[in-house]
């Protein structure tokens, strides 16, 4: 990443060494600058310069170059045996020592090595503001500590945190940097170091929930741990990343305060839909403990077959307003949202089973009530326009148009009332053989039954007959002081070219026919003609 010039001053009157310092090629990420001087004469010297004086006259010109040298110069002397004793004065401040008369391979060799020093320490300083910059960018407290737990490296988050500076911290131990008083630490409140132990005798990273001491206030962090290892395998302190999830931790509780309080049951689950959690009101309504079903598929709260809960109270039912369960006293609809995440996934799924059980009943009563008729409690026209516009008409459908014969005279004779209970009795006795639902009051006194199936025109025959047989031994006897009858229409879709409208058209017909014929009688629609009885 980094490029380096790296400035070579030669002070010596030998062309041949300058040629042979410039013959070492310079490492990855440096280029070499050569000066090379014959006269001794120290300049202004860049950091990081490499200084080789060949020859020197006395130990004095070293010490000056020294005095003058910026940070990180390497100072290299050339002596021959006559002068070595002009280390005795500057030994403490030359940096490498090469013996004259000169041996190539020797300097080449002592100079790769100190272009591969200075380069190992372009290379740390890198690698130090790397992580530097790293762990100042991160919000997380960060810090590195020696096995004693002195504190050897900490990031801006940590300073700020414990209200102190680098050079506070540095070199202290953990009861000054968080200020733990002497009683504090004897009740084992807001300690960390037990989990140092941890690490330290695990020899592996290790993940902690700690309590700590911020001032006037406590915060909770999430810790991650981890061995720091020698060269030699042992572990020479720890590093550790501390995550404060202080409001994290308060927004969770202030959700489940909310979750708790709310009037229905509730149930959370992942993307996967594993529950997550459930209120108290789930575990009180269906019967189950809360690490019964943590942890489970949500398909788990359903028997295999999905008809039941796992606590066997609660039916399932599906419709075109969602899944309801229903019990013998509730009805709870399941509303299912899904929990989306910020980057717009799937995160989860909340269930809220809400009580509906008095809407549930008035809106079945508001549909009975739509469908049914009031006085004799069958369906009522309505419904069977409904039911002709759902219901195809099968090959074997059969329709009755029954119409009660002087029904005006009745009322205007013995009352309404008297009429009214005509009306209810030939209801009662219409469910006595067909099925309530196939049964419908168009209006007045005129009745519809449906027979979904019929096998021929016997079978179609034998359904008149008890009908009319039924209505003279009950009705006709019950009201013997009323000129009471029934006249009957049928028409069957044997043909299989026919809908419930064209087949509600021939019964009409047909029914129009038998009052022509003198009622009390049926007729049959059959293709173009009419045959009664």
């Amino acid at each position: 990443m980094y490029q380096r010039t790296l400035p070579i001053y030669i002070f010596t009157e030998d062309p041949e060494f300058e040629h042979l310092i410039k013959s070492v090629a310079p490492l990855p990420q440096f280029t070499h600058k050569v000066i090379c001087q014959r006269q001794i004469i120290a300049p202004p010297l860049e950091s990081g310069t490499i200084v080789i004086i060949d020859a020197p006259d006395n130990s004095q010109l070293i010490q000056d170059f020294h005095a003058t040298a910026a940070s990180q110069t390497t100072l290299i002397v050339c002596l021959s045996e006559e002068r070595l004793y002009l280390l005795n004065d500057i030994f403490n401040v030359v940096d490498h020592v090469w013996s004259r008369p000169l041996a190539e391979d020797k300097i080449i060799s002592s100079f790769q090595k100190i272009l591969t020093t200075i380069k190992e320490r372009e290379d740390a300083l890198l690698t130090t503001s790397y992580l530097d910059t790293l762990i100042n960018a991160l919000p997380d407290l960060i810090w590195f500590k020696d096995a004693r737990g002195s504190h050897l490296k900490i990031n801006n988050s940590f300073c700020k945190t414990v209200n102190k500076t680098k050079e506070q911290i540095l070199d202290r131990g953990h009861y000054y940097i968080w200020d733990i008083e002497p009683d504090e630490y004897a009740q084992g409140e807001y300690i960390c170091l037990e989990s140092e132990e941890i690490v330290l005798s695990k020899k592996e990273s290790c993940l902690f929930e700690e309590t700590v001491k911020c001032g006037n206030e406590m915060r909770k962090f999430k810790t991650y741990k981890a061995p720091i290892f020698d060269i030699d395998g042992t572990v020479m302190g720890t590093v550790g990343c501390a995550h404060d999830v202080t409001d994290l931790q308060n927004l969770l509780i202030e959700l489940n305060i909310l979750v708790e309080s709310l009037p229905f049951a509730i149930m959370v689950t992942d993307e996967d839909k594993n529950i997550s959690s459930v209120n108290q009101k789930f575990i009180d309504l269906f019967k189950l403990q809360k690490e019964e079903v943590i942890g489970q598929s949500v398909y788990y709260f359903m028997d295999e077959n999905r008809t039941f809960t796992r606590s066997k109270r609660w039916l399932f039912e599906h419709g075109e307003e969602g899944t309801l369960l229903l019990s013998k006293d509730k009805v709870l609809k399941i509303h299912d949202e899904q929990l989306i995440d910020t980057f717009g996934q799937l995160a989860g799924h909340i269930y809220l089973f809400l009580d509906i059980t008095i809407e549930y009943h008035i809106r079945n009563k508001l549909l009975s009530d739509a469908n049914t008729d009031y006085l004799t409690q069958l369906n009522n026209r309505r419904r069977l326009q409904d039911f002709m516009r759902k219901t195809p008409c099968g090959p074997t459908t059969t329709l009755l148009l029954a119409d009660l014969d002087n029904f005006k005279e009745v009322n205007d004779q013995y009352g309404h009332d008297e009429g009214d209970n005509i009306l209810v009795s030939f209801a009662n006795l219409l469910q006595v053989y067909f099925p309530s639902e196939n049964l419908f009051r168009l209006g007045g006194d005129e009745f519809a039954i449906v027979i979904p199936e019929t096998d021929d025109f016997t079978q179609v025959i034998s359904y008149a007959d008890r009908l009319l047989g039924g209505f003279n031994n009950y009705i006709v006897r019950k009201f013997s002081h009323t000129p009471i009858s029934v006249s009957i229409g049928i028409a069957s879709n044997l043909s299989q070219q026919h809908d419930f409208g064209e087949l509600f058209k021939r019964a009409d017909m047909a029914l129009y026919e038998s009052k022509n014929c003198g009622k009390s009688t049926y007729t049959i629609w059959q293709d173009k003609r009419n045959e009664s009885r």
